[in-house]
């Protein structure tokens, strides 16, 4: 997951708009890895898997690639190589040890602010970009807009954006959530305005993981037509893809219906096409 925190940094993306880009992650650390287990985001991996489709042989880019589980699950896939970079030194060097280059030489690691082009390396575009809680930290519409420049400027033709964030169209966004499949989500700002454009797209909100001991980190939760619009202005198309259910015993219990009322995420998908 992409790392930042509740206070944001000074700085500049893509112009005058404040940066909300910094490291939030870097006191949590491998302690986000707990996160995994919660059923909260059991329906996660398999939601991935379906929409990145066959990934054998190709160049893919982890965007905020945080202790590296998506990096790792790609060249698993069959990727010939995988390039990730998150913001924080300290999720950085645990994906490292996770992960280390002596037994995944394919697999590579680096420090870099996704939230604009200009911050990552500049080079052969990627067959498959991948960024799992990356956009919904972006706290400003230009700094939405910017991480969907830093997408499509590293998508090679024909290659596919793979996305996941926060769910865009809850009618119930509003409302906290409280001990929901392992995890809480405290809604901090139920009406929040975008500083750079006045506008009121959505929510922000605290997520606290129910591990031993508890540990918690800040997110936007911006509407499905705010993502539309800053892609667009990016050059990308999006659609929203369907979630998978894991598949054991859980599916047909009935297990899954309240997380279905309110699902924890929203895939994103985008094919770069030339103009």
């Amino acid at each position: 997951m992409a790392t930042q925190k509740d206070a944001a940094i000074s700085g500049e993306i893509g112009g005058n708009a404040r940066s909300t880009q910094n490291t939030q992650y870097d006191a949590i650390g491998s302690k986000y890895g707990d996160i995994k287990s919660k059923p909260a985001v059991h329906p996660e991996p398999p939601s991935v898997v379906a929409v990145l489709g066959d990934v054998q042989g190709k160049r893919c880019l982890d965007l905020a690639c945080g202790l590296g589980f998506y990096s790792a699950l790609l060249v698993k896939l069959g990727a010939a190589s995988v390039h990730g970079y998150d913001i924080s030194s300290t999720m950085v060097e645990a994906a490292r040890k996770a992960y280390p280059s002596s037994s995944l030489p394919n697999l590579h690691f680096e420090i870099a602010d996704c939230s604009a082009p200009e911050n990552l390396p500049e080079g052969k575009p990627f067959d498959v970009v991948f960024a799992g809680w990356f956009l919904n930290y972006a706290g400003t519409e230009k700094e939405l807009t910017s991480m969907f420049r830093t997408i499509a400027q590293n998508l090679a033709v024909g290659g596919k954006f793979v996305g996941v964030t926060t769910n865009v169209t809850d009618p119930w966004v509003k409302e906290d959530k409280k001990d929901f499949y392992g995890i809480e989500v405290e809604v901090l700002e139920k009406e929040y305005v975008a500083p750079d454009t006045g506008r009121q797209i959505g929510i922000k909100a605290r997520v606290t993981v129910l591990s031993e001991p508890p540990f918690s980190f800040d997110v936007f939760q911006f509407r499905s037509e705010v993502y539309e619009r800053c892609a667009q202005e990016a050059g990308l198309e999006i659609r929203w893809r369907e979630h998978v259910l894991p598949d054991d015993e859980r599916r047909e219990s009935g297990y899954w219906d309240e997380w279905l009322r309110r699902p924890t995420f929203s895939v994103i998908e985008a094919i770069h096409r030339s103009q």
